[in-house]
C-alpha cells in the first residue's frame, strides 16, 4: 500500500489522489496475502473498505480540484 501511495505521488505529485488510491488498493492488497502471509478475515476486509470509503468521501473537493485541474501539487507554492 505505501509503495501504491509512492508510485502514484511520485508520478503525479498529487497527495491527496496517492491517498486515496492506496486507499482503495488497501483491502486488494490485503486479499492478496490472504493464505500467503495471513489469513484475512472478511470482517477485517470490510473494514479496510469502510475506510476507503470514508477517506474517498472526505477528499470529494480534492476530487473536484483534481477534476478541474486547480489541485496543488507537492512541492508547488501556493498562488
Amino acid at each position: 500500500t505505501v509503495l501504491s501511495f509512492a508510485i502514484v505521488l511520485y508520478f503525479s505529485r498529487y497527495v491527496s489522489l496517492a491517498s486515496m488510491v492506496a486507499a482503495v488498493f488497501a483491502p486488494v492488497f490485503y486479499l492478496f496475502g490472504n493464505g500467503v502471509a495471513w489469513q484475512a478475515m472478511a470482517s477485517e476486509v470490510l473494514s479496510l473498505a469502510v475506510m476507503a470509503l470514508l477517506l474517498v468521501w472526505r477528499h470529494r473537493e480534492n476530487i473536484q480540484r483534481l477534476l478541474a485541474g486547480t489541485e496543488s501539487k507537492l512541492g508547488q507554492k501556493k498562488a
